[in-house]
């Protein structure tokens, strides 16, 4: 009889691995309709829709907050000392469809899944801006046209930053 190995988890270890294994594999089919990019799920077709990303940055103003265009995903704001410093869009955002700004480009995973992409990278972006003392959040203005249907527009905004 062969001596067993660090790894060989005997006739249970392997059943139970098993059993746990397949639990993971069927909660995660039977709730992918619960998750915006419906990963694990069927879909015979893929979505045809296209979305269209403009982007601004909330600035301070008396009136409690302006937005001001950014312009190719690229700004530059002043840090607590007044030295003026650049940043880009695209410096933290490396999701293909997502760094596109200002024109139309396929909604890859459906336009909730972009939706929800886009809302987590504008946090992200919003929370790494060293740096940035006029910056107090940003403003994603958001054109879609969803499976050939007339186009709408929605407005989805970073959470406050307070530099």
């Amino acid at each position: 009889m062969a001596k067993p190995t660090f790894l060989d988890l005997g006739k249970r270890g392997r059943m139970g691995f098993a059993a746990i294994y397949l639990t993971i594999q069927a909660s995660l089919v039977l709730t992918a309709g619960l998750r915006p990019d419906g990963v694990f799920s069927f879909q015979m077709f893929n979505e045809s829709s296209r979305i269209a990303i403009d982007l601004g940055r909330r600035v301070r103003a008396p009136d409690g907050g302006t937005v001001v265009v950014v312009l190719d995903g690229a700004w530059e704001a002043r840090d607590e000392s007044g030295t003026v410093r650049h940043f880009r869009w695209s410096d933290r955002v490396h999701d293909p469809i997502l760094r596109i700004l200002g024109r139309p480009v396929h909604a890859s995973y459906g336009v909730a899944a972009q939706l929800f992409r886009l809302q987590k990278a504008l946090d992200d972006v919003v929370d790494h801006l060293p740096g940035d003392s006029e910056t107090v959040g940003l403003v994603a203005d958001v054109r879609i046209w969803q499976n050939g249907r007339d186009r709408y527009e929605t407005r989805l905004e970073s959470r406050a930053r307070y530099p």
